[in-house]
């Protein structure tokens, strides 16, 4: 018995020092569930005021990797002043709104064609202020959704996954883009019994944008370069928060209303959150 406790011992000690190996014993798709985020984003232009964007979506997880996204509010943000902004409730009938809500539509899987977000994925009336929030809540939803990026590969922490290039295309009334990535990793950053932590990083991506204003186009050309971090219930696969832990980019503007020998240079720096809400 003597024998046997020193072994104990032993093997205690080792646990202490090198902690228990944690493999995964985690969801990496929601169960089937209904819950409510709160989305911000500011966006920073040089040294200007930071501006953004704030909306509450219902998020509908139907446990098999669906997810329908219910848009409840939006408002621009101007420092910490929120505007809310009512939508034509003809555009929210197009965006298929039900009563009390703005627009109701399918995040996963899309019906369109690979990366292209056009008028089957929201009515081409959304304004920018639903548009563009909805592209960003989008890619949080794919790092768990689709088998693409590998979050249910991972095993152990700091073990991570390559996954292969991407495109996104947009063409909207108000504004057209492509942006190209040749890929990046998805990681997992920390495992406990009650807490997943994801790394979803692109690698540096092209960037083409064309903006009507007024029937007059500005273009940007650069990069961006954009990283979230999901934090998600281990026992249910939930998402409880997701936060970009950096979105640069790095463009030049073009534009009639700008002299060609000027073509400024923009840095541009946005803070993305995405948090669960009570109940």
């Amino acid at each position: 018995m003597p024998k046997m406790n020193a072994l104990w011992s032993i093997a205690s000690f080792a646990t202490l020092l090198t902690g228990p190996a944690l493999a995964a014993s985690w969801h990496s798709m929601p169960t089937a569930s209904v819950a409510t985020y709160r989305y911000e984003m500011r966006e920073t232009v040089g040294t200007s005021p930071a501006k953004g964007n704030r909306m509450d979506v219902r998020l509908h997880f139907d446990g098999n990797g669906g997810v329908i996204a219910d848009v409840i509010s939006v408002a621009t943000l101007d420092g910490d002043t929120a505007a809310p902004v009512a939508v034509d409730p003809n555009c929210a009938k197009a965006m298929s709104a039900r009563p009390a809500e703005i627009a109701s539509l399918r995040l996963f899987p899309l019906s369109e064609a690979r990366g292209k977000l056009g008028d089957e994925f929201l009515a081409a009336c959304a304004p920018d202020v639903v548009f563009l929030p909805l592209t960003d809540i989008l890619n949080v939803v794919l790092v768990q959704a689709s088998d693409r990026f590998h979050a249910h590969d991972l095993k152990t922490v700091g073990q991570s996954i390559d996954y292969p290039g991407f495109a996104t295309s947009l063409d909207r009334t108000w504004i057209a883009m492509t942006e190209t990535s040749d890929g990046g990793t998805t990681r997992l950053a920390a495992l406990d019994p009650d807490h997943v932590t994801l790394d979803w990083s692109p690698n540096i991506a092209r960037l083409h944008l064309v903006e009507q204003n007024g029937g007059k186009p500005t273009t940007l050309d650069g990069t961006e370069h954009f990283a979230f971090r999901l934090t998600l219930d281990a026992k249910s696969g939930q998402l409880e928060r997701a936060d970009a832990l950096y979105d640069d980019l790095d463009v030049t503007l073009s534009s009639a209303m700008v002299q060609p020998e000027i073509l400024p240079r923009l840095k541009i720096k946005r803070a993305v959150s995405i948090t669960r809400l009570p109940g």
